[in-house]
């Protein structure tokens, strides 16, 4: 009997599984391996695969409407926020270098799951006192997260807190594992997203495989980064431009240039954009990007 899986899970599934070929051919394996964090995040991607392979044949029960007890939703609930704050904060760790504060959120959905009851409340304390500092940081500003998602997430902590030892109603095998076939994939694609990142270090070092990473798995796990353009600055030896204007034409709209030449919109509608960006010396690159709902399309200059 063939799994199943509905259209969605489906579709993520397959990205999965485009996405861990790639990640598994030696050539690409031994660049991964290379660097530690991507090598780890790899090792918890194999994890995470083989027991999505375990889920998936336990939604062939007949019994697939089964139901799920609220405590467990509200835990679900807090899974997935915690995931994608956990997420979005090591990018933001990534791109500024806070490698002490992007270790403690190596966090995933299942790994809330996995948590004894009483352990839930301690974590998003835990979560939110790192994170209460960051929110009047410009920098961190960028990445949405904000004091009234913190709240939300304390609000159905403490709740799921208060439930503890409450009767709920019993879950079937079927419906169980389809909740957690959701998390999973949810937190795979996360982690596609996350090689990316951090495998933008080999942009310059190992380009061809920098551009078959982008190119092969499409993903951009939306998260709080919406629908945008995203990319460098560089110039002819390769090196980010620092504090350049990119113009989309036509609009007001400009980001300025990190040091790393890094730049970013975000927030944008779907559509085609023409991006311009130049140099003290007169040379001018354009380009003109499409933008997908929930993509972060990216796109670099070369001066």
């Amino acid at each position: 009997m063939p799994s199943k899986l509905t259209a969605l899970q489906a579709a993520k599934v397959k990205e999965i599984d485009i996405a861990g070929n790639f990640f598994v051919i030696p050539k690409n394996k031994a660049i991964l391996d290379a660097y530690v964090p991507a090598k780890n995040e790899c090792s918890e991607y194999a994890i995470n695969l083989a027991l999505l392979k375990t889920l998936i044949p336990k939604k062939d029960y007949d019994a697939i409407t089964g139901i799920i007890s609220s405590n467990t939703d509200l835990k679900v609930v807090i899974a997935e926020s915690v995931q994608e704050i956990a997420h979005t904060t090591i990018a933001y760790c990534t791109k500024e270098n806070k490698t002490g504060l992007a270790a403690s959120f190596h966090i995933s959905s299942w790994d809330v799951i996995k948590l004894k009851q009483e352990d839930v409340l301690p974590l998003v304390v835990r979560i939110s006192k790192a994170l209460t500092p960051l929110l009047t940081d410009v920098k961190f500003m960028e990445y949405e997260i904000t004091a009234p998602i913190l709240a939300s997430l304390m609000s159905n902590a403490v709740a799921y807190d208060d439930s503890i030892g409450s009767t709920g109603t019993s879950s079937n095998e079927a419906s169980a594992a389809n909740v957690n076939i959701d998390i999973l994939t949810k937190t795979m694609l996360g982690q596609i997203h996350q090689l990316q990142l951090l495998n933008a270090r080999n942009k310059n070092t190992q380009p061809e495989f920098y551009n078959a990473l982008i190119s092969n798995t499409k993903t951009q796990y939306p998260a709080t980064r919406s629908t945008g353009i995203q990319g460098y600055v560089l110039n002819k030896f390769g090196k980010g431009i620092p504090n350049l204007r990119v113009n989309i034409v036509d609009t007001n709209l400009f980001a300025i240039t990190d040091k790393d030449g890094f730049y970013s919109f975000l927030k944008l509608t779907i559509g085609t954009y023409s991006l311009q960006t130049s140099n003290e010396g007169g040379d001018s690159d354009l380009h003109e990007v499409v933008v997908l709902y929930r993509h972060i399309t990216t796109q670099d200059f070369s001066l």
